[in-house]
């Protein structure tokens, strides 16, 4: 253990006159650290899951013809990442939402907070500045909810596919046990129209094959303790805090950009914030350095 030469000094203690640069900047930081209040991860996540649930409470429609009409249902749904379930046994809801019976599924939809749908498909390592601004969101704009043996595809726009089709087609060939399954536009029902059973695994397909389990914990009538203003409705009341993903080689922005098959890093694939990707991949005249695969990468952490 260091001791000063009078054994006085405390070695924990940096001396205000110090003169060497290191423990002038380690001074800088331990006083910072001090002086900020620091609160443990899991209270700051009761914390934030608590103002989530009380905003709403009790709010009232400033336009009357927004007041939710007495009798009406509340749903209560949770909705799950897209994940292996044999990998990972305790999958957690990332979404839990609050809907009124008599709002169309389209609006359930809309509400759905997905990182898929903010990717950028393609591969820039040769041209990084000609990434295309339109998301996932803008190209493939088909998806459909599945409840009790029927598919509500969203055909709100033209150029949306039938994702059930391909489904409905495989059911019917082999005759795989499911039943006459059906198809219908989602934009055309309510949840007031469905048939539901409490805790019974559905689907929410989007993108093609991103693949979310939608649960319903709760139905009940609306109180009058309740958010009143239909505006707010669908109603997100809990949602998880993600972590970032930092840059590899700064560790302190987030990443921007994903690269496989890389030469110059030591990962595959590995992350890179935008500073960093460019500095190490491109020489001062935007050539390319090295043989790699990059893609743009959108962190889940966006929706905190």
């Amino acid at each position: 253990m260091l001791k000063s030469p009078d054994g006085e000094e405390d070695p924990e203690v940096i001396p205000e006159d110090t003169t060497l640069e290191t423990l002038r900047i380690r001074k800088k930081a331990l006083d910072k650290r001090e002086e900020s209040i620091i609160i443990d991860r899991p209270c700051r996540t009761e914390t934030f899951i608590y103002e989530m649930e009380s905003q709403p409470v009790g709010k009232r429609p400033n336009n009357p013809e927004d007041l939710v009409e007495e009798g009406d249902l509340l749903l209560t749904l949770n909705i799950y990442c897209p994940v292996i379930f044999e990998k990972h046994k305790e999958n957690k809801p990332y979404q839990t939402v609050l809907v009124l019976g008599s709002q169309k599924l389209t609006e359930l939809r809309d509400s759905i907070s997905c990182v898929s749908d903010l990717q950028i498909g393609g591969e820039f390592s040769s041209q990084p500045d000609q990434a295309p601004d339109h998301i996932s969101k803008d190209l493939y704009k088909a998806a459909f909810f599945y409840f009790e043996g029927v598919f509500y595809n969203d055909k709100r726009h033209p150029e949306c596919r039938d994702l059930s089709r391909t489904v409905i087609e495989w059911s019917k060939s082999h005759d795989r046990g499911y039943g006459n399954l059906q198809a219908v536009n989602m934009e055309g029902y309510t949840f007031n129209d469905l048939s539901l059973k409490i805790g019974f695994p559905y689907l929410y397909c989007h993108q093609g094959d991103c693949e979310h389990i939608v649960t319903i914990t709760d139905i009940r009538l609306i109180h009058r303790d309740d958010c009143l203003d239909r505006t707010r409705y669908p109603l997100l009341i809990k949602k998880p805090w993600l972590y970032t993903r930092k840059c590899f080689v700064c560790k302190m922005y987030i990443a921007r950009w994903v690269t496989n098959e890389d030469s110059l890093a030591p990962e595959d694939p590995c992350f890179f914030c935008d500073v960093c990707f460019r500095m190490l991949h491109y020489d001062a005249e935007g050539n390319k350095l090295g043989e790699f695969l990059a893609y743009p990468y959108v962190d889940p952490g966006t929706f905190n």
